[in-house]
């Protein structure tokens, strides 16, 4: 089969993705990638073909106002401004990389042009998330809303999965309908193929997605890119990650800062309150390389499968990607998490007890983030609890699960994406529309105490 995998997102987003590509490769399929040309290094490094996507992530989050879209609102303004600029020549390099494939596959990031496309050559698009959407629950709260109570109850806890699906979607829904018309000919709404499975890249140690009845939903387990087999760590690394006494990593990725020597000395002078060593991973702009000393190890950016397992603890910025890799590595991790679901990640590794509460970027100071990293180090529960955790993933192989080509169900469903992914919750099948199964009672017009919400935020659109 002739795959596609598209994915338009950080480092942190689209290696997960490069993993997916490499593991269907192996079971058989022909991969080719769609992502940014900022990346292209990554995907060859894997033997993953690439269709490039004109501009670069990397430029955008370090130019001024990347820098300035802080908090999810601000990112998601930013996020819409750039896909406005660039959606009709991507829609245009993404159609013409597609057209001999098969199957189109990706998450968010993917879905925002791949599934016009999809619909337009009229082959299926397979969601492939990592993150829990598209499927509502009172089991945890939305991805952008990780701070709704439980005492809300089950209607808020699937108020805040609604109302998180619509941040998702709307600040797109304009951009997506100009390529729509003015590059693919295409009226409406995009269509959605319902009868293959939704695939998420994610530990079911971590969380579970509901079990419904319009389509199945398969966690896989995390998609880990192992590091270059050519790859090696610099013996000065070596040397320094192997001295006596805790030794933490520290990095937010993608995230980039204002004044990153400012969060540099912030983040050192935290380090050494705490009395632990620290390897410092400069990412994209949101720290400085400031050269090692003594406590410190600077890199632009390290494996984390590779280093993540050799150091006491992470602190990281709450990307799903780190997020499964800290736990995966079975080691304690403090996040302090930026914007998008990064503080819902946060929240979970803190629930799980694999981490202590999170620090929101914009409450960070030297004393708080010093106090949690010696909370983090020093807790042995934690680090037990982590450890187990760690265990417990690494049995999973997320790669290979996905690879395992899933066969569609022979009646054949779409629906129109109005608010993508929301199926009909777990009060009730596809079949008995917005009715509650029987349960004993001989009625069956009880109607699902979920319906008249989604109806109303449907009509929103």
């Amino acid at each position: 089969m002739r795959i596609a995998v598209l994915c338009n997102d950080t480092r942190g987003g689209i290696q997960p993705y490069v993993a997916l590509g490499v593991g269907l490769q192996r079971a058989g399929h022909e991969v080719r990638a769609v992502a940014p040309a900022d990346f292209a290094p990554m995907f060859a490094e894997a033997g993953l073909p690439l269709a490039p996507l004109s501009g670069s992530t990397e430029a955008a989050l370090r130019s001024a106002t990347g820098v300035a879209a802080r908090g999810t609102i601000a990112s998601m303004r930013f996020a819409a401004r750039e896909l406005t600029a660039h959606i009709q020549i991507w829609t245009r390099e993404t159609l013409a990389a597609c057209k001999d494939v098969d199957v189109l596959t990706g998450g968010v990031g993917g879905m925002v042009i791949g599934l016009s496309v999809a619909e337009k050559l009229a082959r299926p698009f397979i969601e492939a998330h990592l993150q829990p959407v598209g499927a509502p629950t009172d089991a945890y709260p939305g991805i952008l809303l990780p701070g709704v109570s439980r005492r809300l109850g089950s209607f808020g806890l699937y108020l805040s999965h609604y109302l998180s699906e619509m941040a998702l979607w709307m600040p797109f829904q304009a951009a997506m309908a100009s390529a729509r018309q003015r590059v693919l000919r295409l009226s409406g709404r995009p269509l959605a193929a319902n009868n293959y499975p939704v695939l998420y890249g994610f530990s079911r140690y971590v969380l579970q997605v509901p079990v419904q009845s319009d389509r199945p939903r398969h966690v896989t387990g995390y998609w880990v890119l192992p590091a270059p087999p050519t790859w090696k760590p610099s013996p000065a690394l070596e040397v320094f990650l192997t001295r006596d006494g805790p030794v933490v990593s520290i990095g937010f990725g993608s995230m980039a800062n204002d004044d990153p020597a400012a969060v540099t000395a912030l983040v050192l002078g935290a380090v050494r309150k705490a009395g632990v060593r620290a390897v410092l991973l400069c990412g994209w702009g949101g720290l400085a390389s400031l050269g090692c000393a003594d406590d410190v190890f600077f890199a632009d950016a390290l494996p984390n499968d590779w280093l993540f397992p050799r150091v006491t603890a992470v602190v990281h910025h709450g990307g799903a990607g780190t997020t499964g890799a800290a736990l995966r590595a079975g080691v304690p991790a403090l996040v302090v998490p930026f914007t998008m679901d990064q503080p819902f990640w946060g929240a979970r590794v803190a629930a799980l007890g694999a981490g202590p509460t999170p620090i929101a970027r914009a409450r960070l100071t030297q004393e708080r983030l010093a106090d949690s990293i010696r909370q983090t180090v020093a807790d042995e529960r934690m680090r037990a609890r982590a450890a187990l955790l760690g265990v417990q993933i690494r049995e999973e192989n997320g790669v290979a699960e996905a690879g395992r080509s899933p066969e569609p169900r022979k009646e054949v469903a779409t629906s129109k994406i109005g608010l993508p992914f929301w199926p009909d919750c777990s009060c009730h099948s596809r079949s008995q529309a917005f009715t509650r199964p029987n349960s004993g009672n001989t009625s069956t017009s009880n109607t699902c105490r979920h319906a008249s919400l989604k109806a109303a935020f449907a009509s929103a659109y």
